[in-house]
């Protein structure tokens, strides 16, 4: 099912959705992830239950800017240091920084595609598997050329 959206209430509802559908994996892909509010109560509980359910669940997280995460996100931060064996966080390489898209994608079945970073417009993808798979792969295209961040990692 494809659901569009056109406002930041319609994108985080749409995330809020796919973090409760995830089972194994999350990918997320975001300049700073400041649109996402993944440090709000609600938010950081869903990604918490996530992590804490069945063995083996992972939390992959691209970024073009990591500094708003080491500064205004202690809920996200808590749980990159609680659960730093499911979480990586990398770093985007300058050529890759225009961008400008967004994506939540979870289990290569559900996900959230914000056209541009600068417009809350999008969709929301449930239980497809043939249209997320070239946001899977974009995903895994972009995740082989980036850098390792993880902010537990890195000492920060």
């Amino acid at each position: 099912m494809i659901e569009p959206f056109d406002s930041e209430a319609g994108y985080r509802a749409a995330i809020d959705a796919t973090l409760n559908l995830a089972c194994r994996e999350l990918r997320i892909f975001d300049a700073n992830l400041e649109r996402m509010a993944l440090d709000e109560p609600e938010r950081s509980g869903l990604l918490l239950r996530f992590l804490g359910g069945e063995s083996g669940r992972r939390l992959h997280i691209a970024l073009h800017d990591p500094e708003p995460l080491q500064i205004r996100h202690p809920r996200l931060l808590n749980l990159i240091r609680s659960h730093g064996h499911q979480i990586e966080v990398r770093q985007t390489p300058d050529h890759l920084r225009q961008l400008a898209d967004c994506l939540v994608l979870a289990d290569a079945a559900h996900g959230v595609i914000r056209f541009h970073a600068d417009h809350a417009r999008g969709k929301h993808v449930t239980d497809d598997t043939i249209e997320l798979h070239p946001y899977w792969q974009r995903f895994d295209d972009l995740w082989k050329e980036c850098q390792i961040c993880t902010p537990s990692a890195a000492g920060y």
